[in-house]
């Protein structure tokens, strides 16, 4: 008995000696993915991401003192392994709602993921931080998908039907009698300049606000702290901008408003992220110029 006691002490002893020396304190190693991984929150009651699943999920990745990448959102499709104990690996051995930390070979990762690079640290180690958010079949990603796209259309196609009631509007409001261009354009001279008239070619200086019809301002020249330099015809502008200057002189204090169909359209103009719209599908916009100096 005392034998078989020492044996276990010692078995004790040599699992706890090869934790310690893997450097990985406090993670169990997945033999078949070759990973260390830790959870921090686990439901193992909640469903598991399946091959053709889509994911969304927040993550970090790091090396032991370096932040890599920071608590970046992600939606994903689970696909099989590109290599045994990749970052699918390790979402697939998660549930809905679990928080993982997988410890994961840099070199390896690097190679498969960053285009064959080196992993660029004195470290073999790369640390993936991942918190599982939601879990959504292939069928129901492509309903919500098509439910959006639905819902987008419609909102376009409200925006379409709006411009024309938009502009009536802001004329009446802001009491402008002038009439349109033939292609739409509003020209409202405020200030009536004696200086060259703008041509083809012409290097014109000027400041700008543009606006939508709200007042909310997208651009100012004006915060920059300096007007801008361009040449006619050359620089290339909305076609409302173009047009619209091809009616100005040196020294004119101009409105212009401007329909979408002259400026950005269906499209409108999204921020950087994609997210948001700065300009949004078929706006009206409203440029206020100052034209300094025309060369």
């Amino acid at each position: 008995m005392k034998n078989v006691t020492k044996l276990a002490i010692a078995l004790v002893a040599l699992v706890v000696l090869g934790i310690a020396c893997s450097g990985h304190s406090g993670f169990k190693k997945d033999k078949q993915e070759g990973f260390y991984y830790k959870f921090h929150v686990q439901n193992k009651h909640e469903v598991q991401p399946q091959v053709g699943d889509i994911v969304e999920f927040t993550f970090t990745f790091r090396i032991k003192d370096s932040v890599l990448v920071d608590n970046a959102d992600q939606y994903d499709m689970i696909i099989e392994s590109v290599y045994p104990g990749d970052i699918y690996a390790a979402l697939r051995k998660m549930h809905l709602g679990d928080s993982a930390t997988f410890i994961m070979d840099g070199d390896t990762f690097f190679h498969y993921f960053m285009g064959g690079q080196p992993f660029p640290f004195d470290t073999k180690d790369l640390y993936f931080d991942v918190k599982l958010h939601q879990i959504i079949s292939q069928e129901e990603f492509e309903r919500l998908q098509d439910e959006q796209r639905r819902e987008y259309e419609t909102m376009i196609e409200e925006l379409r039907l709006s411009e024309e009631n938009s502009i009536s509007e802001y004329l009446e409001t802001n009491n402008i009698k002038v009439k349109p261009t033939f292609s739409g354009l509003y020209v409202i001279k405020n200030v009536a300049g004696t200086g060259k008239v703008i041509k083809e070619g012409s290097g014109v200086t000027l400041h700008y606000t543009g606006k939508l019809l709200d007042g909310s301002i997208f651009d100012s020249s004006w915060n920059y702290g300096m007007p801008i330099d361009i040449t006619v015809g050359v620089d290339r502008f909305i076609s409302g901008w173009e047009e619209g200057l091809l009616l100005m002189r040196g020294g004119d204090k101009v409105t212009l408003l401007i329909p979408s169909n002259l400026a950005y359209g269906p499209r409108g103009i999204r921020d950087q992220s994609g997210e948001f719209y700065i300009i949004p599908p078929y706006a009206p916009l409203v440029f206020e110029i100052e034209v300094i100096t025309v060369e």
